[in-house]
């Protein structure tokens, strides 16, 4: 069995940090500006900065390419332990295909359709989960090269390729880029009653055809974490290296911003690249920061026990907030009258707001609590 203490150390505290930060993002901070905004009205460039456009590049577009990063960073620490002597034998691929099928039906779930039972309406790949379970997927696969540069350069070498893909194929207008002419030919080979889909479908967005750009995400996170974990270099030098990869896509994005447009639905590579230098540069400053730093200090655990909370129930608190988001509005709305009643019509809003937040904080809270009680009995 495992000892607690020895996984705990084998944890870095960053990733779970970084990814209860974007899902804290998702759920509450979003939800909490467009309730300030029913209340008071809010300028429009930062309302802007929660919602996507077609170029550009936003805060809000930040949360699905980090999803796909974080699931590569931590393929690292769930295939090492699951390898038999260094090899990937059944128990290893029995995982990776067990988790990559649960995220994919949650994913036709959640924006899908699959409850419809209705084959006219049902999507296969049309959510963020289905992309993560994509790059989670690719790691898997490529965990096993044993050579670290041709590991570091696959990830490259697959965003390169669809880079080309849309630069020759096609234009960068939301109907004749490359991406969106193949998805347009593929998915009637996949769904029936196409029209019927697209027209439920987000505008814009692709999803099979961007599917090299999904892997090279998630490549890039596990990336990020063999440089973290690299043996041969002292803690504060991993967080320098990575850092320092960081900035270099963010420059990259930038620079290619006149040639190619940083496009969101269907992650060309100038948004791609900012992208990921975010989430590097994100990761190396939290690791430097509660992984070597404040290490072991207990008012910095406490000061992000709620951010390390969404972290560690991740996938919960996506559901809530996209499956399950009737119960949760319908129970903040029964709280929104009364407080409006008693200090104005501006309350109603952030009331609701708050209600759902605190359901949805102790919704997580049972399930954390429930998982390392499940661990404890384990060890």
């Amino acid at each position: 069995m495992d000892n607690p203490a020895a996984a705990k150390k084998r944890r870095l505290v960053s990733l779970d940090i970084l990814r209860g930060a974007d899902m804290f993002l998702l759920t509450v901070i979003g939800p909490f500006v467009w309730a300030l905004d029913k209340s008071f009205g809010l300028p429009k460039g930062v309302l802007a900065q929660f919602d996507h456009a077609w170029g550009g590049f936003t805060l809000w577009d930040i949360i699905m390419p980090l999803f796909i990063f974080m699931s590569g960073a931590a393929v690292p620490f769930a295939m090492k332990g699951r390898l038999d002597n260094g090899h990937a034998r059944w128990r290893y691929w029995r995982h990776v295909l067990s988790r990559f099928a649960v995220l994919w039906i949650l994913g036709m779930v959640a924006q899908g359709r699959l409850l419809t039972l209705d084959a006219n309406l049902i999507s296969p790949f049309d959510n963020t989960l289905q992309s993560i379970a994509v790059g989670y997927l690719a790691c898997a696969l490529v965990y096993r090269i044993p050579s670290r540069a041709v590991r570091f350069a696959v990830p490259a070498a697959l965003a390169i390729f669809y880079t080309l893909v849309l630069a020759f194929l096609g234009d960068y207008s939301k109907d004749g880029n490359a991406a969106a002419l193949f998805e347009n030919w593929f998915v009637p080979f996949t769904v029936p009653a196409t029209s019927r889909v697209l027209e439920l479908a987000d505008p814009g967005y692709t999803w099979w055809a961007t599917i090299p750009m999904f892997a090279a995400m998630g490549l890039a996170g596990m990336c990020a974490t063999e440089i973290l974990t690299d043996a041969a270099l002292a803690p504060t030098r991993r967080a320098a290296r990575l850092g320092a990869v960081g900035a270099a896509l963010l420059a990259l994005g930038w620079a290619l911003v006149p040639v190619i447009p940083p496009i969101k639905h269907i992650y060309t590579l100038s948004f791609t690249a900012q992208a990921m230098g975010w989430s590097c540069l994100s990761l190396a400053a939290l690791y430097a920061l509660f992984d070597i730093r404040l290490a072991d200090s207990a008012a910095a655990g406490r000061a992000t026990a709620l951010l390390v909370l969404f972290g560690r129930t991740s996938l919960l608190a996506y559901l809530c907030a996209d499956v399950f988001t009737p119960v949760f509005t319908a129970f903040g709305r029964m709280f929104s009258p009364g407080f409006a009643h008693l200090f104005g019509g501006w309350a109603g809003p952030l009331a609701a707001w708050l209600a759902s937040t605190l359901l949805l904080v102790a919704v997580l809270k049972t399930r954390y609590d429930a998982l390392r009680s499940r661990r404890e009995l384990r060890s």
